[in-house]
């Protein structure tokens, strides 16, 4: 990175999974995806393909894996899995959906998801969300170390990761970046400069709802 050669990221939640009309915390739950999941992933990196990526990573939890190995076959690179982009650890939750968390202990998952609950971790082994950001945000600054030049770079990940990258770069609190909404195969993409002063976000038309459109047009051009 330089003052003038951003490194732009492209970071991609992975599509939809199963149980998703109830969506359970997955966490590291190795969730498998539906058909549809796998359609959206192929359709984002369709999208990418006439970018050229000087590195693509991605969480090694197959969800992620599989919109990874997608960038990576069309674009002709290696994809790089690391556990370090895992989604938060939910510890006995994981698996369950707010519903039932809630009906399990309402006041501690009220508290997890506020600024008084920042460090208390999830119960049965879990992480909490200020060692989840940390975490991501240490995976930022090695991804940023090992590329200096800048460039295009591709990461395909979780919903928490998406928020807690967006906390990190454009400095939300983290306690509040859980309403930061990342839908199934979301693609966000941020210039980040050398400084770490300085990000830009740009705003894409990327998203894969019900309406299904996700294309490329003169936004999306500019981004190569």
């Amino acid at each position: 990175m330089t003052a003038d050669r951003p490194l732009r990221l492209f970071f991609l939640r992975h599509g939809q999974t199963e149980n998703f009309d109830e969506p359970p915390f997955n966490g590291w739950r190795d969730a498998p995806l539906t058909p549809e999941g796998r359609r959206q992933l192929e359709t984002a990196a369709e999208a990418l393909t006439p970018i050229k990526f000087d590195a693509i990573y991605s969480s090694d939890l197959s969800r992620a894996v599989y919109g990874g190995r997608q960038i990576a076959e069309r674009s002709g690179g290696a994809l790089i899995q690391d556990a370090k982009w895992r989604e938060m650890h939910f510890g006995k939750w994981e698996g369950w959906n707010y519903s039932q968390i809630a009906a399990d202990d309402r006041g501690l998952i009220e508290k997890l998801f506020s600024a008084e609950g920042l460090e208390t971790a999830f119960p049965g082994g879990g992480e909490s969300y200020g060692e989840f950001h940390r975490r991501i945000s240490r995976a930022l600054d090695e991804l940023l170390a090992a590329h200096p030049d800048g460039g295009r770079v591709a990461l395909a990940a979780h919903g928490g990761v998406c928020k807690a990258l967006w906390s990190r770069l454009l400095r939300v609190p983290p306690e509040l970046s859980w309403s930061i909404r990342q839908d199934f195969a979301c693609l966000n993409v941020a210039d980040i400069y050398a400084d770490g002063r300085q990000c830009i976000a740009h705003l894409v038309n990327c998203y894969l709802g019900p309406e299904g459109y996700y294309q490329s047009g003169p936004g999306f051009d500019r981004l190569k």
